[in-house]
């Protein structure tokens, strides 16, 4: 007769082998103190791991989420495990924030578990998410609407905002959780909301996975099996559209018309996810799709997030929708004068105290320097935002600054706040392309413009 307490460890063991899981050391671990979670515990524990137990309280259940909590507690004081509990009024925070409860508790959970994780010296997060729990996911996301990704179901090992978490009970389904912890003769708490069907998961638990079993007896396994596909298949999706963002110095529509549709949508979901951190649905893809091939320059897409999908000379890129930044700064003295929110700075110097031009050239990419009155300086000059009805005289000839940026093909979304330094009688210089006629003089000063990649803190020699 096989030994359940044998065999979970074995299937854990095996399975933790197979996706790389390290099962030791000090591994923060979810305690809720029902049949799963007590599982993970006591088999971390068997196999030589120091799991650092950490409860949260959602105050939902008023005096029975009290007794798990306290459950939990006296289980880890038997059992020599350091323990935490964590209370979240999670009804109250999801009126607040105005979003679900059992969404709410996630967050909840996931910030608490991020932030103990560090604290107590841990290296990953260790969670009890079966092989039912990974098939009713799947089901849950099927009915959603979902792809490869959400097929995919629950990943055994994923690191999700710099948290790396572990679920080595995939393997296991309820009944073998069951066997194991009557085998070891350990009790458990029992959630009574799991019984309530209005909930959808709880739904798919008791009404919808069971009706497989008509179908085939190895429901559980088979639906856990297309998950474990659908998660390869959704990885090499992700290979190849990490692969184009790194050989690509810029996503054209040339390059992404050569893509496969599979990675030209993994493609925009990654880069769309790290504009905003949320996902992209798949109207938004097909919208994507219809803009790429059509956009011109300066174009945009917009998505309610916030965020827009922007055509600039010919690439696309995801940009976070701000206001142009307002400014107005004056040039009194000699000195330097950084420009807010660019990576760009103006020294203003008079003439037999200039610092050589090429020693600007040799530390930044863009150097421009002009030379103008020192009497236009005593009358004020001041570096400002430019406006969308400014314009220069140069040469003879009008240039609207909107027309001078876009013959520059200075991308759009740097237009909004790009400087113009300007006097009494409006912009004298449209750095680094345009300077006003006549602002020379006999007493003279510089006016450098500067640009660079990165910000650094110039230091005069």
């Amino acid at each position: 007769m096989k030994n359940p307490v044998d065999d979970a460890l074995g299937a854990v063991r095996a399975y933790a082998k197979e996706n790389g899981m390290e099962l030791n050391g000090r591994i923060l671990t979810g305690l809720s103190g029902g049949a799963d979670s007590v599982t993970l515990l006591l088999i971390l524990l068997k196999l030589g791991a120091e799991p650092v137990c950490v409860h949260v309280n959602h105050m939902i259940r008023g005096a029975d989420a009290d007794a798990d909590e306290q459950f939990c507690r006296d289980l880890c004081s038997g059992l020599g495990v350091e323990f935490h509990a964590c209370r979240v009024d999670v009804p109250e925070l999801s009126k607040k924030l105005k979003k679900g409860v059992e969404e709410t508790a996630r967050d909840e959970r996931r910030r608490i578990f991020k932030e103990a994780l560090t604290g107590y010296g841990c290296r990953a997060v260790a969670v009890a998410h079966n092989a039912n729990d990974r098939a009713e996911t799947l089901l849950f996301n099927l009915a959603r609407g979902t792809g490869p990704r959400g097929l995919g179901s629950i990943r055994p090992v994923r690191e999700e905002d710099g948290v790396v978490y572990l679920r080595p009970l995939l393997c296991l389904i309820r009944a073998q959780i069951d066997s194991f912890l009557a085998a070891c003769g350990q009790t458990h708490v029992t959630d009574k909301t799991n019984a309530d069907t209005d909930y959808t998961r709880n739904y798919i638990r008791a009404e919808v996975l069971p009706r497989f079993e008509r179908i085939n007896p190895s429901y559980l396994s088979n639906i856990n099996k297309a998950a474990m596909l659908c998660a390869e298949a959704d990885d090499f999706i992700t290979v190849c559209a990490e692969e184009y963002l790194f050989r690509a110095d810029a996503m054209t529509a040339d390059s992404l018309s050569s893509l496969h549709p599979a990675v030209f949508k993994k493609t925009f979901s990654l880069q769309y996810g790290r504009a905003c951190g949320e996902a992209l649905s798949d109207a938004h893809l097909r919208l994507i799709s219809a803009f790429i091939p059509q956009a011109e320059n300066g174009q945009r897409l917009s998505f309610p997030s916030g965020v827009d999908l922007i055509c600039e000379n010919g690439a696309f890129r995801f940009l976070q929708r701000s206001e142009p930044l307002v400014y107005s700064i004056p040039i009194e003295n000699e000195g330097e004068y950084a420009i807010p929110g660019r990576n760009s700075v103006i020294f203003a110097e008079y003439v037999g105290s200039a610092k050589p031009l090429h020693a600007y050239k040799n530390f930044y990419k863009l150097v421009k320097r002009i030379k103008i009155s020192s009497d236009i300086i005593k009358n004020g000059v001041f570096v400002r935002n430019r406006r969308d009805s400014d314009f220069v005289v140069s040469g003879g000839m009008t240039h609207t600054v909107k027309k001078i940026l876009s013959d520059r093909k200075v991308p759009s979304s740097l237009r909004g706040d790009y400087p113009v330094v300007c006097d009494r009688g409006g912009i004298l210089f449209v750095p680094p392309f345009y300077v006003r006629d006549g602002v020379r003089g006999d007493e003279a000063v510089y006016l450098t413009y500067c640009e660079f990649e990165k910000r650094r803190q110039y230091e005069r020699t």
